[in-house]
């Protein structure tokens, strides 16, 4: 085992994307697969199908390495891939990947509402709609904004989009939110 764990994620793939010696992917191993574990059963519920995920998961990162752009967290980087990998699964499975969608942003989009009195029905009523008219793209970025926390510049470092696009994006999504939030709790 290698016990350069001082390095961080970004010195480890740059390490490796410039031919470094493989066993420096068990750093990320270690460092990340409960992380990845506990993602993916957030998706899929299940334990077995998260453990399995997992590995196809470092198995994608592994061999992605070469794409990932120095300029980007390797977090968020990871983040995206395990979106991507837990959704393909769900779609392979005919699950409704919406409500999966919606039970991980739910919480966050209280925030995203202007009224003050939520009605929860509304809410999820307005949600469910929501997830059905935006892009997979636009929930990757609700997610990773409101879910995962993470900042403009890492999403549009991740997504591969200008600042001003994520930021309309995100515009567009509250906005929806706003809209789809009023006409659901006006028709109770």
């Amino acid at each position: 085992m290698l016990k350069n764990d001082n390095l961080s994620d970004e010195e480890v793939v740059a390490f490796l994307k410039a031919g470094g010696h493989e066993r420096y992917f068990e750093i990320i191993t270690r460092r990340y697969e409960t992380y990845i574990i506990k993602k993916c059963r957030s998706y899929v519920k299940n334990e077995d199908v998260s453990e399995d995920l997992c590995q196809e998961i470092l198995i994608k990162i592994f061999m992605q390495l070469k794409n990932f752009r120095s300029d980007a967290k390797f977090k968020t980087w990871l983040y995206s891939i395990i979106h991507h990998t837990c959704i393909d699964y769900l779609r392979k499975e005919k699950r409704k990947t919406h409500t999966v969608i919606s039970e991980k942003l739910m919480d966050e989009m209280i925030d995203l509402v202007d009224e003050d009195v939520l009605d929860k029905d509304a809410m999820e009523t307005a949600l469910f709609k929501l997830l059905e008219d935006i892009t997979p793209e636009e929930k990757l970025i609700l997610l990773l904004k409101y879910k995962e926390k993470h900042s403009i510049k890492e999403i549009e470092q991740t997504m591969g989009i200008s600042e001003s696009a994520v930021k309309m994006r995100l515009s567009r999504a509250k906005e929806k939110i706003n809209k789809l939030y009023s006409k659901y709790s006006n028709h109770d």
